[in-house]
């Protein structure tokens, strides 16, 4: 579903959803908006990845190349490693630790998409993924440092 802004733009209502969370990301507003809990940075960066994922294996079968499919399988094997996040208890002392690796593996990922995507490729679907996966980064970078800032690993 496709609607027209005033400016004879066309766009999907859903863009305009990622497109203004990507925003709200780049500027967060403290003063009306509590801070996240750990679980909860934990959870929205492991969906971020499995979406990414998703993305990624759809187009991986479309356009089979070795490359793709190498990609596809190091997200599968982040995105099980992160997975595990879903089953610790926000008090775990576990899950600092495994947002701070998901967070590692989530900046080798983009490496990985990015060059992939190089000059030559230019792929949008491409591109898309490895806005996912900034996203989620951005969501495991902010829980380890609210939880290294309120003492979490303590």
């Amino acid at each position: 579903m496709k609607r027209c802004l005033t400016q004879s733009i066309c766009v999907c209502p859903l863009f305009d959803m990622i497109q203004a969370q990507g925003a709200s990301m780049d500027e967060p507003n403290l003063a009306i908006s509590p801070q996240p809990k750990l679980d909860d940075l934990a959870i929205d960066a492991v969906l971020h990845l499995g979406a990414a994922l998703e993305v990624l294996e759809l187009h991986a079968s479309h356009k089979v190349t070795a490359i793709n499919c190498v990609c596809r399988d190091l997200l599968r094997i982040y995105y099980a490693k992160a997975d595990q996040a879903q089953s610790l208890e926000p008090e775990d002392k576990e899950l600092l630790g495994l947002l701070h690796d998901t967070a590692v593996d989530l900046g080798y990922a983009i490496e990985v998409v990015d060059h992939l995507n190089g000059d030559e490729a230019d792929d949008p679907i491409l591109y898309a993924v490895s806005y996912l996966l900034k996203a989620a980064k951005r969501f495991a970078d902010e829980g380890v440092a609210g939880g290294l800032a309120c003492g979490a690993c303590v």
